[in-house]
């Protein structure tokens, strides 16, 4: 019988010649279903992106450059959605976010305009990211009241810490090979500190006041890369399959997704071999992991379409499209009364908007 590999060195060790079966609820003692209000001036395509702030769930539609508010029942409140090309309008959403320490919401484009708004969505003002050499940014956060950090996909750079007020530029790191951006993941939040996370790069980092600092790493034994750099032909510039053929070819996974809280890493990989997702669950207090390859209740515990998961130390909130919904939960999964919610949408005649799905820790 294989054992697992001591965590003496504090990396996060996962066997991948090592699957295992285990229960959803081995972590989580219920799941509540949260259906996103449905009419014909509420419409989501997807969301791509949420935020939870004072008791509201702010959702992102990227298609339709629309962020849609509703309270914690899933009732619509109002929307934002100004675009344009006027005074306190966007031509298009890369992210959002709402500042912790101005309290103002924050909607970032692409090409350098940070559009602050309240969180009502009343224009105050905009601001600009302005510096020899700046081309795009993908993602914003706010590190302290004169510190934001963007991302960009395709610089040689990828993390620019950078003084909105002063239209400063305090520093850039982490090189990367450009073609590995195409499978870029964003960062995530947790408790007020953001983490930062690539594809094949074994370690996740914490950003810092400024700079990136180590927060945790995985351990896949053998199948360990540094992940920074790779060899891709030019035909894969213009084909995306074929691009993830060689990325294959030099790397066994691929990390979809990390997420973290005091208990708990998730990981979401592929495998070259496998159709679907696998899942890395590490818990902390026992210092060991299980590589996931299916749940008892054989469903997915993942980012399907790309959707961001929030996760507290309370809940994992997971947004999940109406289609995709059978795929995500099934009725013995739930109590009586999620039963009946999930049996109203089931028998629903016309798609539903997104519903939020709430697993509440043990």
């Amino acid at each position: 019988m294989c054992k697992q590999k001591p965590q003496t060195d504090g990396a996060i060790f996962v066997d991948l010649d090592r699957p295992e079966k285990v229960s959803l609820f081995d972590y989580f003692r219920s799941i509540e279903l949260i259906p996103l209000e449905t009419s014909s001036d509420v419409l989501i395509a997807g969301i791509m992106k949420m935020i939870v702030y004072q008791d509201k769930y702010y959702a992102l539609d990227k298609n339709q450059c629309i962020i849609f508010v509703f309270d914690e029942t899933g009732k619509f409140l109002y929307k934002i959605g100004k675009r344009g090309q006027g005074v306190g309008e966007y031509v298009f959403i890369e992210d959002f976010n709402i500042n912790p320490f101005s309290g103002k919401l924050e909607i970032l484009e692409p090409y350098g305009k940070v559009h602050v708004y309240d969180l009502s969505g009343n224009y105050i003002e905009i601001k600009q990211i302005t510096f020899p050499g700046f081309r795009i940014a993908h993602t914003l956060a706010a590190i302290d009241e004169q510190t934001h950090v963007f991302h960009t996909m395709f610089e040689p750079e990828k993390i620019i810490y950078f003084n909105l007020d002063e239209q400063k530029l305090l520093h850039q790191e982490f090189k990367e090979n450009r073609r590995l951006s195409s499978f870029s993941n964003n960062p995530y939040q947790y408790r007020g500190d953001w983490f930062f996370f690539r594809p094949v790069h074994p370690i996740v980092y914490k950003m810092g006041s400024r700079k990136l600092e180590a927060a945790f790493r995985f351990d896949f034994g053998t199948y360990t890369r540094e992940g920074k750099t790779a060899v891709f032909s030019k035909e894969s510039e213009r084909s995306l399959s074929k691009c993830v053929e060689e990325l294959f070819d030099q790397f066994p996974y691929l990390i979809h997704s990390v997420r973290h809280n005091s208990k708990y890493v998730f990981a979401s990989l592929s495998r070259i071999d496998l159709e679907d997702k696998v899942n890395v669950i590490y818990d902390r207090a026992s210092g060991k992991s299980k590589y996931i390859s299916e749940f008892t209740e054989k469903v997915q515990f993942n980012s399907y379409r790309g959707e961001e998961i929030i996760v507290t130390d309370e809940y994992v909130l997971m947004p999940c499209q109406w289609v995709d919904l059978e795929k995500r939960i099934t009725k013995e999964m739930l109590d009586s009364k999620q039963k009946e919610i999930f049996e109203k949408l089931l028998k629903s005649e016309m798609e539903e908007n997104p519903i939020l799905i709430k697993y509440w820790f043990k």
